[in-house]
């Protein structure tokens, strides 16, 4: 039998009506994704799904797989570019798993919550190591993913274990030593697995020196970067014993501008929307740097950002 596309959408229909009537979560059809994106670019999920609890996610992505429909995995959507065209099948965003639970020696996070949030949490009971997180937009599912950090500290020295779920909607329990944390990456960077619950150890520090350090690091990077404007942070990886801000504005790229998209002339190595920009003038954008930089310098300039819906992954 020919699968149209009338049928596809007619089983998409059908998976999205099943979600309501199992109370699984929150759902809407053809929700725009410039919505959930600090990059305010993005075009329309077919299914847009946020969970409460991860066992009802574990319902939705167990059912997903078994009717062949696509799942994509979506955070604080701070470090991603999601194509103009938008998402086919299942956009799962973590936003609503917002788990808080304080133990003697650790605390369990749900993956949806916003990493600057969890910093503060930690500032008011007197808990050092979150410091560096104040000012860092994205959740915390997506900053483990990412081993996100500045400041010289990141998220690997505070990770115990990670929970998850895999793309046939079975839950899954890593330790530490099996996440081979690196520089902005983990073993979950490359498997299709959505992070949903994170147990962080708990330190004790002085409340004192913790707020000196929030407040120094909140204002390095509002002097520093363009937080004024949308933008996905840091959108090229630094290269060994380099930078890639310095690389991007030796070659002349700060202003560059395609359409709305921006060079910013705060920090080179971020991209800003002035408005109006589409998700190809910012992949166009980055193409133009990374081409300008590997001419001069004979140096590939890798994406930290995660593009998504683009054939060959945007090259």
């Amino acid at each position: 039998m020919r699968v149209t596309k009338d049928d596809v959408r007619m089983d998409l229909h059908s998976f999205y009506e099943w979600i309501l009537q199992e109370n699984l979560g929150y759902v809407l059809q053809r929700e725009l994704l410039a919505k959930h994106t600090t990059w305010r670019v993005g075009g329309p999920a077919d299914i847009f799904y946020q969970p409460d609890n991860w066992k009802k996610c574990l319902q939705v992505i167990g059912g997903a797989n078994k009717q062949g429909i696509p799942v994509t995995f979506l955070g604080g959507g701070s470090n991603v570019l999601i194509a103009d065209e938008g998402l086919r099948g299942v956009v799962i965003s973590t936003k609503r798993l917002q788990k808080l639970a304080w133990e003697k020696d650790q605390v369990i996070v749900g993956a949806g919550m916003a990493l600057p949030q969890l910093s503060y949490q930690f500032f008011q009971k007197d808990i050092r190591g979150l410091e560096f997180a104040a000012g860092i937009p994205g959740t915390v599912g997506g900053a483990v993913i990412m081993n996100a950090g500045a400041h010289n500290s990141c998220m690997e020295e505070l990770v115990l274990q990670v929970k998850t779920i895999t793309d046939e909607g079975q839950s899954k329990d890593y330790t530490k030593n099996e996440l081979n944390f690196g520089y902005r990456t983990s073993a979950l960077k490359n498997k299709k697995e959505l992070v949903v619950e994170i147990g962080l150890k708990l330190q004790l520090g002085n409340n004192e020196e913790i707020k000196k350090l929030r407040k120094k690091y909140l204002e390095q990077r509002r002097i520093k970067q363009p937080i004024n404007l949308p933008n996905a942070g840091s959108v090229f990886r630094n290269p060994p014993n380099d930078a890639a801000g310095r690389l991007i504005e030796a070659v002349g790229a700060k202003g560059w501008r395609i359409g709305d998209a921006k060079v910013s002339e705060k920090h080179a190595n971020f991209i800003v929307n002035l408005g109006k920009a589409k998700a190809t003038d910012i992949l166009s954008l980055i193409q133009e740097v990374r081409v300008a930089v590997a001419q001069q310098f004979s140096l590939s300039l890798e994406p930290e950002v995660v593009l998504l819906g683009f054939d060959n992954n945007g090259r």
